[in-house]
């Protein structure tokens, strides 16, 4: 109970006072400026309700004044019993009740929420921590700015003190005493509170005292409002000029800010002109008070059913499996859940509220505001949806988005300002029933759609439990799985997910002691994969040349899924059925079309063991690694973004870049990305050595699919493990490049386990096969090693060039650098070469072959990034025509990538 409370009363505050902190820390480049800048932000905010408060506490002022005289008279000659009747016959004929007394206390307890609002966010705000301001030498600690017979003393909790007195002296000026020793007594009680918090809590609550201050004296002087407008005005002028002149951030951003900025000045004249409607067009709204609570409440209710259930459902039911079981929560419904009290508490909870505060009028122009907001959010969230590429489980999109189109963005305006009219103009012609009832569609549909999918993603997460839940059930101890033999062969495939070929020798010159480590690899470094995503790149690695995405396409009449469990059962079938080895396989990429492998299409061979192993040690090596991850990390960032993301989607186009800040979401937190996905893979590739044993007898095949080098996980150098806070160690330009982290802790903790292998005598027996389902696609990969020409539409070739990296029997030497080219489906060759003779697809009964370089070409490599079965039909991949192209030769040369299949 007291975690819905706080999502709907305190986080919404929260999230506000993030906003603002984060905001003018952008722009001023200073986390001091920024706490003062939170400080403003709230003290504007609440001044209209600090103004409603105001006004009950002087009408309360004014009726104890009119009653006091005869309350006296009463005491003075009534005692007990009857001096409670008479008091009571009193107040009811004077139409007053000593509970009215509280209206008094009401600018206390607007303050409250957004003080444990501030203590929530600032006393843990990682930024402050160690950052000085002013005197003020680390802001996430007390200020102590000097000592006394070794006791520091805190000058700012005692400043915001002396200035809160001052405030109140100038605020009760002429009050009674009652009323003075109260506003006195709350500062101290607050300087006992904060005298030990951290600098940055304090700062902000001095600042608050400081605008109350300056606001008792705007009330003190004439023509309060003009003076405010004329301060107000040259702020925003300083501001604009600021940006313009002084910042250095992206020009259309800081356009953006500045006139929002100075579109601020607008708003008197705004109130005028709303004050003139509420006159004329709204005005059967001030006088129908069901009507005008009616389209509020439903407009309420509409916009916390669209920002918290039905956009993060969309998101959610596209694939359930991705958000089941995050931080022990199972089922993704929890996320539902979690946005949609969110948004329960800042549309319908703190909008209440303050809807109730206000007068006819005011309430009026909320009944329109809210209506207003709903069909502008759902013309921008369903009309100019945007195609942004894919999103990850944090939220996040894979690539920087591209800013809309000019035109777009001046159709969208349109149909904005068409969604504006609509409720104008319904009122002005008194279709007040006509609205309510397009209200009422409007909720029901966004009800009936999240029904929808909230069966879908209860379906999706019982079908996951179904599956692949206990495959990847969390451990506590380790049990080794992979059992390696000493005395047959052993034959590795190991797929890194996205390794990058362009990295592997900067790494190895980075880190020497890896050429020892690696002893006889060899590194085919012009080798190209089939596509920039693993379901169309993983199959022809797997199971050869047979399971191009040309081949797979051919056979038209067969399903997509089933093709894919052929390909990945392609070469442990062989090794078993063929040859004298048993199999074991792990985690096996889009097996049976699961997002966790579906490891069950093992069960048919009796050779063959198949098994998860990403996953399944998450939470062991957070225990063991306590210092390492802050817990809850990515359950707390996806409850937060999936809001966020709500919002990108209502704002209009030429916005939507800012709300979604890099990535950032306006966080506070430079954590943005998805450490608890990455240790679901890093954790399986730590306990390599823990996770094998050598007690198999005869000879072993296995293949091994490890996801950590798809990340772009930051890792704390020189060691590559993950860090609460990455401190900057680099020695190497390497370390710079995007994704290396992922890349370098792949080869240094495999180079653990093959260390342990040569310590146990199993390295010269076992052939070891690193290989990739593509590559990463950086900018740095392409400079590395791709000729600067223009490839396929403006294409970055480094997406299709994958990891190989092969080690043979009895292999010696330094790392060794083989430029023929290759793809990586000659893998099956490589794997049974030398081994299985004449080795035969055991579904299509072809041959597979050791293709010569001088013959071989990559015939049918797509460039669509088709990476999601529901993006391709039932049987075939959806390639777009011109999408088909040809690799000879020469991976890193333009000229040789043939549009078409040669």
């Amino acid at each position: 109970m007291l975690n819905f409370l706080y999502t709907v009363i305190i986080y919404p505050l929260i999230q506000i006072i993030e906003f603002s902190f984060v905001l003018f820390d952008s722009v001023f480049k200073n986390e001091g400026i920024a706490v003062i800048g939170v400080s403003l932000a709230v003290s504007i905010l609440c001044l209209p309700l600090y103004i409603v408060a105001e006004h009950w506490q002087q009408i309360q002022r004014d009726t104890e004044k009119k009653l006091d005289p005869g309350i006296q008279r009463i005491k003075s000659v009534f005692k007990g019993d009857e001096q409670y009747m008479i008091l009571t016959t009193f107040y009811k004929e004077n139409h007053y009740h000593p509970l009215m007394a509280l209206r008094s206390s009401f600018g206390l307890l607007i303050q409250i929420p957004f003080f444990m609002a501030a203590y929530s966010f600032l006393s843990n705000l990682d930024s402050l921590r160690g950052y000085s301001f002013l005197f003020i030498k680390d802001m996430g600690a007390q200020d102590a700015f000097f000592s006394i017979g070794g006791f520091s003393v805190n000058v700012l909790p005692i400043a915001m003190t002396l200035i809160n007195i001052v405030a109140g002296a100038i605020y009760t000026k002429g009050f009674k005493f009652k009323d003075k020793i109260t506003i006195y007594a709350m500062a101290l009680i607050f300087l006992v509170i904060l005298y030990s918090s951290p600098a940055g809590l304090v700062l902000y609550w001095t600042m608050n005292n400081v605008f109350s201050l300056v606001k008792n004296i705007f009330y003190k002087i004439k023509n309060p409002a003009k003076v405010l407008y004329v301060v107000f005005a040259a702020a925003i002028f300083g501001l604009d000029g600021y940006v313009f002149f002084v910042h250095h951030g992206f020009l259309h951003k800081r356009i953006l800010l500045a006139t929002v900025a100075t579109l601020l000045l607008a708003v008197p004249f705004l109130v005028k002109y709303i004050s003139h409607l509420l006159d004329t067009t709204l005005k059967p709204l001030t006088e129908n008070k069901k009507a005008r609570f009616g389209i509020f409440f439903v407009s309420s209710i509409a916009l916390c059913l669209f920002a918290g259930t039905v956009i993060p459902s969309f998101i959610i039911g596209s694939s359930p499996v991705e958000f089941s079981n995050i931080d022990g929560h199972g089922s993704p419904l929890y996320f539902i859940y979690n946005s949609t009290i969110q948004t329960f508490g800042l549309f319908v909870f703190w909008m209440s509220c303050v809807y109730f505060l206000f007068n006819a009028r005011i309430q009026a122009g909320f009944a329109v505001v809210m209506p207003v907001l709903l069909f502008v959010a759902l013309v921008d969230a369903f009309v100019f949806s945007g195609n942004y590429g894919t999103l990850s489980r944090l939220i996040t999109f894979a690539e920087n988005i591209d800013s809309a189109q000019f035109w777009q963005i001046i159709l969208n305006l349109f149909c904005i300002i068409f969604a504006v009219c609509i409720p104008f103009l319904l009122l002005k012609f008194k279709k007040e029933k006509v609205l309510n009832g397009i209200l009422a569609v409007i909720l029901i549909a966004e009800a009936g759609l999240s029904l929808v999918h909230i069966v879908q993603i209860q379906n999706g997460y019982s079908e996951y439990k179904k599956t692949v839940a206990d495959d990847v059930q969390e451990v506590e101890t380790i049990t080794p799985l992979y059992h390696v033999s000493k005395t047959g062969k052993n034959v590795f495939v190991i797929m890194l997910d996205r390794a990058e070929n362009s990295y592997v020798q900067p790494i190895f010159e980075a880190f020497p002691e890896l050429y020892d480590i690696y002893d006889g690899f060899t590194l085919y470094h012009n080798t190209a994969s089939w596509n920039q995503g693993t379901l169309l790149g993983a199959p022809p690695l797997f199971g050869g040349y047979e399971y191009t995405p040309v081949e797979i396409n051919k056979r038209k009449t067969e399903r997509l899924v089933d093709k894919q469990n052929e390909a990945l059962l392609t070469l442990p079938r062989i090794f078993t059925e063929q040859a004298d080895f048993t199999a074991q396989v792990s985690d096996l990429s889009w097996a049976n079309y699961s997002w966790i492998p579906d490891m069950s299409i093992c069960s048919p061979y009796e050779k063959i063991e198949g098994f998860n192993v990403e996953r399944k040690y998450t939470d062991l090596w957070v225990k063991q690694n306590p210092d390492k991850v802050r817990p809850n990390i990515t359950s707390t960032c996806l409850k937060r973004n999936l809001v966020w993301f709500s919002l990108f989607k209502a704002v209009p186009l030429f916005a939507r870049d800012s709300v979604y800040d890099d990535g950032a979401w306006w966080s506070s937190d430079e954590q943005t990305s998805d450490i608890m996905e990455f240790i679901d893979y890093y954790s399986a590739l730590d306990y390599m050595p823990e996770l094998t044993d050598f007690t198999a007898e005869g000879n072993k095949f296995f293949a091994i699919v490890n996801d950590t080098t798809h990340s772009g996980q930051k890792l704390q150098a020189p060691d590559y493990v993950p860090a609460i806070n990455i401190e900057d160690k680099t020695h190497s330009k390497v370390e710079k490049y995007s994704c290396a982290s992922g890349n370098i802790a792949a080869l240094k903790r495999f180079g653990d386990w093959i260390q342990y292998l040569k310590e146990n005598n199993c390295y010269d027996n076992s052939r070891i096969i690193f290989v990739a389902d593509h590559g990463i696609g950086t900018s740095e990969g392409f400079k590395l090693d791709f000729e600067q020409t223009e490839f396929p539409q403006g294409y970055n070739p480094d997406h299709n060039h994958p990891l190989l990296l092969v080690k043979d029997f009895n292999a010696k030497g330094k790392l060794t650098v083989n430029k023929d080219f290759m793809t990586n489906a000659d893998v099956p060759a490589i794997a049974t070469k030398g081994i299985i003779k004449n080795p035969k697809n055991p579904v299509t009964g072809k041959e597979i072959k050791e293709i010569p370089p001088a013959e071989k070409k990559a015939s049918g490599i797509v460039l669509t990034h088709n990476w999601h079965p529901g993006k391709n039909g039932l049987n075939t991949f959806t390639v777009p025509k011109d999408d088909w192209y040809t690799i000879s030769e020469n991976l890193f040369e333009a000229k040789n990538w043939q549009k078409g299949i040669k």
